[in-house]
């Protein structure tokens, strides 16, 4: 099943690096944009990711609003996440799919069609970068890098993640924002960055990556709990479990000191 996604994810960056984008609108906000290409793309990943599994229930970024069953299969799928880099020719991508069986994470595949950078998962079955297996780091929070945004579909949120940053660029070793989570949380995975904090991400953002960096070793959640996969909502991640500690202390003293 694993090698069957990882061809149609391939297959899809492959028309995705070739494409070109004849239309660009927005959802929601002025800083929320769609291109003809995140469409397209996502109608060819519902197709074919359906067919592999008949009866399977698909959430899509561009407005399939399912819900995972408690039964059966589900996916979770952003055909093109960092659409924003995409319009700009910026070339971190991530098309992210993720499987899940009876309401649980169990395989994830997050690609990069332009740096052709593949990560891939399977519960149980560890994690991997382009066929080689990868593990988060053993790097102390002194000498860790920090993924971060700053909300921009929802600027009013903002505040709490400049506080977030503002705490943690003096006791880090530096900060990064690619524009991309699931390449940012993948990249978790490979023990490339340490730390990350979003407060407002969507399931298709993050499903396939989170099951990357399980399987990888490394740990994440909510502010106040586990993660879920049924709304959008605060992610924090880490390569061990000092380390989300330490950063969900830092998030929730903000959190609380804005309210």
């Amino acid at each position: 099943m694993i090698d069957s996604i990882e061809s149609i994810v391939r297959e899809a960056g492959r028309t995705v690096r070739e494409r070109h984008i004849t239309s660009i609108t927005t959802k929601g906000t002025k800083d929320n944009i769609v291109t003809s290409a995140d469409i397209e793309t996502e109608a060819f990943l519902k197709k074919r990711l359906t067919g592999l599994i008949p009866g399977s229930v698909f959430i899509g970024e561009e407005g399939d609003e399912n819900k995972l069953p408690e039964k059966g299969y589900g996916w979770i799928v952003d055909p093109i996440d960092g659409t924003a880099n995409f319009s700009r020719g910026i070339p971190m991508v991530g098309i992210s799919v993720a499987l899940f069986k009876d309401g649980e994470p169990y395989i994830g595949v997050v690609y990069n069609p332009f740096t052709d950078t593949l990560f891939r998962a399977e519960t149980g079955k560890g994690a991997f970068r382009n066929g080689v297996p990868m593990h988060v780091s053993d790097r102390p929070l002194e000498n860790s890098l920090f993924c971060t945004a700053w909300c921009t579909y929802h600027k009013e949120l903002s505040p709490l993640c400049f506080r977030v940053s503002e705490r943690l660029y003096p006791i880090c070793e530096d900060i990064r924002r690619t524009g991309t989570a699931a390449c940012e949380l993948s990249m978790l995975a490979a023990g490339s960055v340490d730390l990350y904090f979003e407060i407002n991400l969507s399931p298709w953002d993050y499903a396939a990556a989170l099951i990357c960096v399980k399987e990888a070793g490394g740990v994440f959640g909510r502010i106040d709990g586990d993660m879920t996969y049924d709304a959008p909502g605060p992610v924090l991640a880490a390569n061990c479990e000092e380390n989300l500690e330490f950063l969900r202390m830092i998030v929730a003293e903000e959190r609380d000191r804005g309210e």
